[in-house]
């Protein structure tokens, strides 16, 4: 049952829920600071599943786990917007980030 609290109006359902746009990544060799991500943009609306899927090491969790603004260790993101349902999560606050994954926002590795 909706309640007033939960509808979703028609600007909200007609946006993408997640949307990655110019998305650069680079992790970190023994010859420094390495492009691995480079240009990646992708949409995601509300009901639809995105599998991404490649070679070993072609960057699909380095992918997944920026799109919920997180760079795993040895990594960093350095550009790019990830928009999930409207928060920026490029410059949102790491406690933001925190509350939406797991609860709004996971990724499911293979």
């Amino acid at each position: 049952m909706l309640t007033e609290t939960n509808k979703i109006d028609d600007e909200q359902l007609n946006r993408p829920l997640l949307e990655v746009k110019g998305l650069r990544i680079e992790g970190l060799s023994e010859k420094g600071w390495q492009e691995i991500v480079r240009g990646v943009d992708l949409q995601l609306k509300r009901g639809e599943i995105l599998g991404l899927i490649g070679e070993s090491g072609a960057g699909k969790s380095t992918i997944g786990l920026a799109s919920m603004g997180y760079a795993r260790d040895g990594c960093r993101i350095t550009d790019g917007e990830i928009v999930f349902d409207g928060i920026e999560l490029s410059s949102a606050p790491e406690n933001e980030k925190r509350k939406l994954r797991g609860t709004r926002i996971s990724y499911v590795a293979q």
